[in-house]
């Protein structure tokens, strides 16, 4: 979609225009704004000023390099005018370039001179919720975000950053659900979230239904943290929202709960007027949700209330027992069964062909490291493979750096971002834009051997429901060889292995592994191999708990045992690991903390020390560790 206008582009001080657009969605604000100066590919944020309804920010996005006559850097943006804002009252909006504190060209634009919009038209949830659909606003009374969505917070909480979401899907069978998250200031007495219900009137207009949304808590700040929530049906009227009675009290936790509550609407409710779904959290420091809908009539054959608390709590001790035990247990009664033993493959070598796989390959900045990288991919490779780099941000060196390297290499593609958003939304842009049955998440501080994937494919094929596999290495927590700790308890590096001694040491792994293919709880994400029907059925990674990394694979090879795929170590396969210098002690230290009350908040009843032990204890890696010692005492 073009939003942007090409006039006046190199006209002086302009740092962006703006312009009013008619559709038939509606109207709305777009045009293009620059960024400061001083940081280069940096978008800014955009500033509306609603006369009598304050102050909204929204995000610009950047625009490609050959958008038509705009300057370098020109970043774009869009605002659908709510409700609020299309009532017939005329005002003018102000529009303003935050990056530079500068009044876009075009600005202000007169609006509401036509015909006024109904307070209660009837507009479906979401339908026309930007991509971008970010910013800041005042806590107080109801603020309307978007076109059937309004936020609310009491003191102490001042200010409220919404975001959109994408939530898991319901089932395998549907499509990823978006929602809203609210994060406040400070924690707040009451933040509420309202939804018209508009769209659901004809399944609810005649008969009683039940109604089911998904709430939780948008951050972890405590153990198994927790928050009273309340739904209310409401009414909107004379530009304010009532009470009309309480649906149901709850509680919400950091993990997405299901919420289901009877309806029925009576006369009287309907007079009412346009009628509201609220929820509310009490002391809180944010909320997010997604919309509401019809579920099952309230009578019918699908589960009640008490019912479905019954059905959650099945489905919780199904997934524990998925995590804490052997992914295929047939005569389980909680567990669907896996393919049969029978049909398992011979545990043998690793041969020349496997499926298509892209190699999905994160940067940020590494210079030589990442060169090495690269490099060795290149050497490595057999069979049909592609990789995808995905330079985040990285600073020119860099960046030139890997323009030269993948140049005239198709197997390589470069995909770069010029500002930087972090590690885990690296990944998940890459996985969209991938297509293989397989695909290979891989840190950028690694070196591989000849015939790599040819391993990881060998040990997903060894046992039947794999969908997820990891190779050894000399740092990657449990998966270390030969040594996992140091004397003080830290991890090892293994430091006598170095990248120029990796070919010696896989076909030193090569006569020493039995090839087993162990089942592991968890795999380290340095290289992980995954299967195309893990990320359709579970999602990618969570980029809202884990936005740094720091738990991101855990919670993926988590989610993944709970839907019933198993996780195979390739005790047979090797890849170099470079000791993680992006942080440094000093920032891991908050972010592990982070993602340790993420990662319990998350997965509330698992017993991550007993998976350790699980790992630790490992009886195949067992055997591999002490006959690589003694092969490197006899060539010592």
């Amino acid at each position: 979609m073009n939003v942007i206008d090409p006039v006046a582009a190199n006209q002086g001080d302009i740092t962006g225009r703006v312009r009013l657009e008619q559709s038939e969605d509606g109207a709305r604000l777009t045009g293009w704004a620059l960024g400061e100066a001083d940081v280069p590919g940096e978008p800014p944020e955009i500033a509306i000023q609603v006369p009598g309804l304050g102050l909204r920010t929204l995000a610009a996005w950047p625009l490609a390099p050959d958008a038509e006559a705009l300057p370098d850097g020109a970043c774009g943006f869009t605002w659908h005018l709510p409700s609020s804002v299309r009532d017939g009252v005329p005002r003018e909006l102000r529009v303003w370039n935050l990056a530079t504190g500068l009044e876009l060209a075009g600005s202000p634009i007169a609006v509401g001179r036509g015909a006024a919009v109904q307070a209660n038209e009837a507009e479906a949830p979401l339908a026309r919720w930007d991509a971008p659909l970010t910013g800041h606003v005042s806590a107080g009374d109801p603020v309307e975000l978007a076109p059937g969505l309004f936020v609310a917070a009491e003191p102490p909480a001042r200010s409220l950053r919404y975001e959109l979401v994408v939530g898991d899907p319901m089932t395998a069978d549907t499509a990823p659900e978006r929602g809203i998250r609210i994060l406040a200031d400070a924690p707040s007495g009451r933040i509420a979230l309202h939804f018209p219900l508009a769209p659901l009137m004809p399944t609810i207009e005649d008969t009683p239904a039940l109604l089911q949304l998904r709430a939780w808590l948008p951050q972890a700040t405590q153990r198994a943290m927790q928050a009273q929530a309340e739904l209310w049906l409401m009414v909107f009227r004379f530009g304010g929202f009532e009470k009309l009675r309480r649906l149901r009290r709850v509680r919400v936790f950091r993990r997405p709960s299901l919420i289901t509550a009877q309806i029925t609407l009576s006369e009287e409710d309907f007079a009412a007027g346009a009628l509201w779904l609220g929820v509310e959290a009490l002391n809180a420091r944010g909320l997010a949700a997604m919309p509401p809908r019809i579920v099952a009539p309230a009578g019918s054959s699908a589960a009640g209330m008490e019912d479905q608390r019954l059905h959650s709590a099945f489905d919780a001790l199904a997934e524990l027992v998925r995590v804490h035990g052997e992914a295929a247990m047939p005569t389980h009664a909680l567990l669907p069964a896996m393919p049969p033993a029978a049909g398992q493959s011979p545990c043998v070598a690793a041969g020349d062909a496997h499926p298509f796989t892209q190699v999905i390959l994160p940067v940020y900045n590494g210079d030589d490291i990442v060169r090495g990288c690269l490099r060795a991919l290149r050497a490595a490779g057999t069979g049909p493979f592609q990789v995808l780099i995905v330079d985040d941000g990285s600073r020119g060196f860099t960046a030139e750096m890997l323009r030269r390297e993948v140049a005239g290499d198709p197997r390589f593609i470069l995909h770069r971002r010029d500002t930087n958003r972090g590690y885990t939304k690296s990944i998940n842009e890459a996985v969209a834009l991938t297509q293989a049955p397989w695909v290979v998440v891989l840190n950028s501080d690694t070196v591989v051997p000849h015939g790599w994937l040819d391993r990881l494919h060998a040990a997903a094929r060894a046992r039947p429901g794999t969908g997820m596999v990891g190779p050894l290495s000399n740092a990657a927590t449990w998966q270390s060889i030969p040594e996992v700790k140091r004397p003080d308890g830290s991890w090892s590096v293994n430091d006598m292995i170095e990248p120029e001694h990796l070919d010696a040491v896989q076909r030193l792994l090569d006569e020493v592994s039995t090839r087993e293919y162990p089942e592991f709880p968890v795999l380290n994400g340095f290289c992980t191999l995954i299967a195309r029907t893990v990320l359709d059925r579970i999602g990618a990674y969570d980029e809202e708990a884990f936005p740094m990394g720091y738990g991101e694979e855990t919670d993926l090879c988590l989610r993944a045992r709970r839907a019933g795929f198993r996780l195979t170590l390739a005790d047979d396969a090797f890849v170099y690991h470079h000791k993680s210098l992006s942080f440094g002690a000093a920032g891991r230290s908050p972010l592990t903390r982070a993602g340790g009350l993420e990662m319990t908040n998350k997965h509330l009843g698992v017993n991550i020390a007993a998976l350790e032990r699980t790992m630790q204890s490992c009886p195949a890696l067992v055997r591999v560790r002490a006959r690589m010692l003694d092969r490197l005492k006899e060539i010592s």
